[in-house]
Formats: structure tokens, C-alpha cells, sequence
């Protein structure tokens, strides 16, 4: 089977989901064809087209109409896919021009707009990356698979060799104007409790007091292995868990310690957005975590056995494929309805 990709590339959780399924989808005997569209980062070049040429995975520059059209013939595609909303009509129009199916990936909500209805509709199945997703989007299509974006834990490990709980605290993430204000407190809990500054790693440096800034790095396995109790949300978070850290989930809004009992919660995602808990509940629970490094060291281990139980990118992407070998049986015409 070949699959051609359409994504555009910034640094985000959604692009290494991207990196990752096809990596995935290539161990399956799959063939992966990467259309990237909009670059917005210059760490494509630098960082990441070492990384698809390592993974031997085929990719390209460009992705208007012509260009996708072009392609699809030279490459036969067997499925479209694609992973940016930016990129969902081209995605519909190829597949209308050449008759191929079609799927859309939508990593988060908004997908509910009047722009994205008919190219919703009209896909051969949407995937939604949680149950939150799935129920925004489910009125518009009637073939939605829900499929939460798995992390590789293979090399997502925690350290070898290493015996009691590790206790370095780091926020991971992408930061934008929304998230300066729940970092700031995270980094007056940190404050109040130890003296070395909260390191973070991000995109740019929100220059807060009380924190050391360490540009984004594409590999962050040592770095999740390095620490013990990591602030995060989304792909970062699971990764973090199957490295073994405990997980304070905070994006915009605070959720919480990622503990047996509140994955269990009927709306549980990894958003950070749902604001379960007040950022005054930041310092206490962090406390409580450097309390005890029995109950520390034992939160961590969960971590890993959940990541091992749920969040495997290689049960991801067999799963995906099922969605393919469906969109393939699937007899209904693929033209947008009117």
C-alpha cells in the first residue's frame, strides 16, 4: 500500500505524530510519501531532513494543487491523508480529480466550522485524536475513528540503570502568549520550594524570572531522561510518561498530576486545557511529589506501564491502517456534496 502524507511543518506535537506514524506505517510495509506544505520552521532543514533521510523516508517540498496532482501521478497513491487543516480541501480536491480516498486527521477542536463541513463529509473517515475531538466532529461525518496519537516507546525509555526516583523538574513545551501566564506560576510554585531555577525547554524564551531557557531541541529523549517530574501537554506529556516522569498536565489551564485516577475521568485528554484545578494547586502538588520518594519513584513507574498499555505509536499506526484497508473497501463515491 502507498500513502501519501500532506502536512505543513512547525515545531509542535502534531508535526513529530506526523514523523512518527510514518516512521510506524513503514516498519508495517507501508509506503510513506511526505508532501510537506507551509514550513515554519528553519529547523526542517537543519534538524529534520537529516532525520527523514535516517528513517529513509521519502518527502517533498510544495504542496499546491499542481504540485499534489503531479505527484499522485508520478507515485499512485492508494490513500491521501492528510494532517494539517490547511491542507484538507487540497487534499479533497486531489482526490476528487484522481479518485483516490481520502483521510483527515483533526488534532484538536474548531473542526466544527462551516469551512471545514463539506471536506469533512466528504472524507472516507476522519480520524479525531480523542473522545473530545470525536464528539465535536461526529454530527459532520458518519465514519470517525477515534485514535490517540501514540508516542514510540521503544525509544521513549526511561534511563538505564537508574534505581530511585529522579526529581528534576522541567517544563516541556511550545510557548505562545496564552501559555506565559500558567508558566509563571509553575515557576513561583518551583520557586517556593527549591532553590535552582525551573529549566525550560520551548520554542523561544518567555524571559521569566526564576527559570533557565534552553532552546527547543529536536531530540528530547535525553532531556525526558533527565528529568523526573515534567510540566507539559499533548505529544510531549506522553512522551514524558513513557520516559518515566511524573506529568503535571498544564497547557492554558492546569489539570493536574497524571495519575491512575484521572486518566480514568470520562473527559480525560491531554489538552492541559480543561482547567480542572486552580495554578494555586501547583506548589502543594508539587510537594507532594518531592515528599516521598517511595510514592515518587512508584507514580513514575505507573508512568511507563500506561505508556507501555496505552500510548504505543506502533499500535497508533496499525490501527491507521486499519482506517485504510477500510477507506480502500469502501464503495462510495468520494465527489464533495452539494
Amino acid at each position: 500500500m502507498k500513502v501519501l502524507f500532506l502536512s505543513d511543518f512547525f515545531l509542535s506535537g502534531q508535526t513529530t505524530h506526523v514523523l512518527d506514524l510514518a516512521k510506524q506505517l513503514r516498519r508495517l510495509g507501508i509506503e510513506v510519501h511526505i508532501a510537506f506544505g507551509t514550513i515554519h520552521s528553519k529547523l526542517f532543514w537543519t534538524d529534520y531532513i537529516p532525520y527523514l533521510r535516517e528513517q529513509k523516508i521519502p518527502f517533498s517540498e510544495g504542496a499546491d494543487l499542481g504540485q499534489l496532482v503531479a505527484r499522485c501521478r508520478l507515485m499512485k497513491p492508494d490513500i491521501i491523508h492528510s494532517q494539517s487543516s490547511t491542507l484538507f480541501q487540497r487534499a479533497q480536491l486531489v482526490s476528487s480529480r484522481l479518485d483516490i480516498p481520502y483521510i483527515l486527521t483533526c488534532h484538536g477542536l474548531g473542526f466544527n466550522q462551516a469551512r471545514y463541513r463539506h471536506l469533512l463529509q466528504a472524507a472516507n473517515c476522519v480520524i479525531a485524536t480523542g473522545p473530545n475531538v470525536a464528539l465535536e466532529i461526529s454530527p459532520l461525518s458518519t465514519k470517525v475513528a477515534t485514535i490517540l496519537n501514540g508516542v514510540d516507546t521503544e525509544l521513549f525509555a526511561p534511563p538505564a540503570g537508574s534505581s530511585g526516583p529522579r526529581r528534576s523538574i522541567f517544563y516541556v513545551g511550545r510557548l505562545e502568549r496564552k501559555r506565559i501566564e500558567p508558566v509563571k506560576h509553575l515557576a513561583n510554585a518551583h520557586a517556593a520550594l527549591i532553590k535552582t531555577p525551573l529549566r525550560i525547554i520551548s520554542n523561544w524564551n518567555p524571559n521569566i524570572p526564576g527559570t533557565l531557557f534552553r532552546p527547543w531541541q529536536p531530540d528530547l529523549v535525553p532531556i525526558l531522561q533527565n528529568a523526573g517530574i515534567v510540566a507539559a501537554c499533548g505529544r510531549t506529556a506522553r512522551e514524558a510518561l513513557s520516559a518515566g516522569n511524573a506529568v503535571l498536565l498544564m497547557q492554558q489551564a492546569y489539570d493536574g498530576v497524571v495519575t491512575p485516577q484521572l486518566v480514568t475521568s470520562g473527559d480525560f485528554d491531554f489538552s492541559g486545557n480543561l482547567g480542572r484545578f486552580p495554578f494555586a494547586s501547583l506548589q502543594n502538588d508539587l510537594k507532594k511529589l518531592l515528599r516521598s520518594s517511595h510514592k515518587l519513584k512508584k507514580l513514575q513507574s505507573w508512568s511507563r506501564n500506561y505508556a507501555l498499555a496505552h500510548l504505543s505509536s506502533e499500535q497508533m499506526a496499525k490501527k491507521t491502517l486499519q482506517v485504510y484497508q477500510d477507506a480502500l473497501d469502501d464503495p462510495r463515491p468520494r465527489r464533495t456534496p452539494r
